[in-house]
């Protein structure tokens, strides 16, 4: 490349980054434009809607005993529901504390307001010998957005033999 495709070159590379630098540079005001201060970003999708109007879960119970169990026993256990809102619930998450508590099923489509559901878990004792006392929490589009299930019990292990 000779001395004057260089230079030409080099005038370009700069205008191009003076330019680019120009178009990322938001310090310049925009009379009547609209800026961040004239929008209204509620924190949450709940700041502007009536908490009657929205769904509501009402669990049966929230708290189930499984009582004594053997060392590697499944337990399942049904929590059972109704949606005592005024708009169908949506239940978008249902998660347990740890690996060996998982929710199994659970409505996968809206529950209309009056509908009853139920949301199955399960508890792999293998492993686990003693008290026990795990936590389910349901994700739903309730105010508040989370419920908290409880599943206790003691898991008896096998005697050692010798």
């Amino acid at each position: 490349m000779n001395m004057r495709n260089s230079l030409l070159f080099a005038g370009t590379l700069l205008a191009i980054t003076f330019s680019a630098c120009q178009v990322t540079d938001h310090s310049e005001e925009n009379p009547g434009g609209i800026t961040t201060g004239d929008m209204e970003i509620p924190a949450s999708g709940f700041d502007k809607t009536d908490p009657s109007q929205l769904a509501i879960l009402t669990f049966d119970t929230t708290a189930m005993d499984m009582g004594k169990v053997a060392e590697g026993v499944q337990v399942e256990r049904v929590y059972g529901f109704v949606n005592s809102g005024k708009r169908d619930l949506i239940l978008t998450d249902v998660r347990g504390s740890c690996g060996c508590t998982v929710g199994k099923e659970w409505p996968r489509t809206p529950v209309a307001p009056g509908a009853r559901g139920t949301i199955t878990v399960a508890f792999d004792s293998q492993g686990r010998p003693g008290m026990q006392h795990k936590t389910i929490t349901v994700v739903a589009n309730t105010q508040p957005q989370t419920t908290v299930l409880t599943l206790s019990g003691e898991v008896v292990a096998a005697p050692d033999v010798q």
